[in-house]
């Protein structure tokens, strides 16, 4: 079966489950096909690997930008893959690692020989763990092009609409922060915090879910607040999500949001290795949160 109609397949399973649509043995159903979807398109890559998709436009469109670590990648292949064969393509696909990592700058040849098509390594000199995922592209495009940039994770399938989502919702709001999935924020405990379904313009009191792709715009990555390294370790180091927000706060940038699209299938034993699963499971996102709230109270 093909890779997209798989993905859409997913969407349409989580409909269900999420939007609670059908009978308990619908949904039931839908939760168990939902859960393999990962696992279907791992399998179609590995035993009928595609001939690679065409080279990137570098052109003005979105930058994608996403970090990764010695664990994953082997199968990091599959996701880039995947994201060059969106139905907007972007410009360009940034992969920011840490050079202490990489200590020959090695890459599988399973990853190098996307590099003709559009993956560009950014290699960086300090570890700022999940934070890569934007702060080297965030950093070159504020200097350079200002064009949007649109951060992903490394271990999830996203759909072939993702780019188009985004772009057609920046269209909508131009300086706006645009998520595909997004909280509300609700009190001061992450975990009650609820994911919003429906579309709503630019709001505050939304929290852009990394995981989900979110779209940057450069009226909001070009502000210095974003780069403070000392506050970035004193607070959250593990936590980009939140210190994102809380520059998004301080440069009064809310968070757009379009329909319902579902959490991306994830590539199978990724989540072995999970730092989101253990800021949620261990209140490590109740913490930084604080940390963050504690740190602009001192300097106010």
């Amino acid at each position: 079966m093909r890779i997209e109609t798989l993905l859409r397949r997913h969407q349409a399973f989580k409909e269900t489950t999420r939007l609670h649509k059908g009978n308990r043995v619908s949904r039931a159903y839908a939760g168990v096909m939902a859960s393999l979807t990962g696992l279907r398109i791992y399998l179609n890559y590995k035993l009928f690997r595609p001939t690679l998709p065409e080279a990137l436009p570098d052109d003005g469109g979105a930058v994608l930008s996403m970090t990764s670590f010695p664990p994953r990648m082997k199968h990091l292949w599959m996701v880039v893959d995947l994201l060059m064969r969106q139905e907007t393509k972007p410009a360009c696909i940034n992969l920011c690692l840490y050079e202490g990592d990489f200590p020959d700058r090695k890459l599988p040849e399973s990853l190098a020989q996307y590099l003709e098509r559009g993956l560009r390594i950014i290699w960086a000199g300090e570890d700022l763990k999940p934070h890569l995922k934007y702060h080297c592209t965030f950093k070159e495009e504020a200097e350079g092009r200002r064009r949007p940039v649109i951060t992903v994770d490394d271990d999830l399938f996203y759909p072939t609409d993702m780019t188009t989502r985004l772009m057609k919702l920046h269209g909508q709001y131009p300086s706006a922060v645009c998520a595909n999935i997004a909280k509300r924020i609700k009190g001061p405990m992450y975990n009650g915090w609820e994911i919003e379904t429906q579309a709503h313009s630019p709001d505050p009191e939304l929290l852009a879910l990394g995981f989900g792709a979110v779209l940057y715009p450069s009226s909001f990555y070009c502000s210095e607040c974003i780069f403070n390294l000392d506050a970035i370790r004193e607070t959250c180091l593990k936590a980009d999500d939140l210190w994102l927000k809380r520059c998004e706060n301080l440069t009064g940038t809310g968070v757009a949001t379009g329909g319902f699209m579902a959490v991306p299938p994830e590539l199978p034993s990724s989540q072995k290795i999970s730092l989101s699963s253990s800021n949620v499971a261990l209140g490590r996102n109740d913490i930084a949160w604080a940390a963050l709230e504690r740190y602009d109270q001192t300097r106010k």
